[in-house]
């Protein structure tokens, strides 16, 4: 088992940060582009500790991957912590956790913590596991400019007109 931690500094307050990281919607949001998880696709309830399910994943949003399992093990409100047990393809485990802190009253720092038993292929995977975390945290800065500000949403959506 080997753990890969990467951390990002959001300009927002932890408590605006929290429900998103329960949202499917967001978690779709930051894998796009990397991998898609249909299954998830137009679920508006948060996740729940002690939930469990399997899917497919894609990569690219479209070659099928593998069908991955994840349990929901831990929702800690009073620490901004989701604790998952993750399995399937190439993973014995993957065991993600996911933690949001105040800094100041304006920013905080998000974090990923993953522990990847992949076999023999672990050290390979622990490589492609970093991109996809840095990838992720890169999507997560541009969610909160859009739309997680303290002060509100940072812009307008364009309004497409009927004509």
């Amino acid at each position: 088992m080997r753990t890969i931690h990467l951390e990002t500094t959001l300009p927002t307050t932890a408590e605006r940060v929290w429900p998103a990281m329960l949202s499917p919607a967001t978690f779709l949001y930051a894998c796009k582009g990397l991998f898609g998880v249909p299954a998830l696709a137009g679920r508006t309830e948060s996740f729940r500790e002690g939930e469990r399910g399997t899917a497919w994943i894609f990569a690219f949003h479209v070659i099928p991957a593998y069908r991955h399992t994840i349990e929901v093990l831990d929702v800690d409100a009073a620490t901004h912590t989701v604790r998952t047990h993750e399995h399937g393809g190439p993973f014995r485990a993957w065991n993600h956790t996911l933690h949001v802190e105040p800094i100041d009253d304006r920013t905080c720092r998000y974090s990923d913590t993953v522990d990847i038993d992949a076999g023999s292929a672990t050290a390979l995977v622990i490589p492609v596991a970093n991109v996809i975390f840095r990838y992720r945290q890169r999507r997560w800065r541009k969610l909160v400019r859009q739309h997680l500000l303290p002060a509100g949403t940072a812009y307008a959506p364009a309004r497409r007109s009927a004509g």
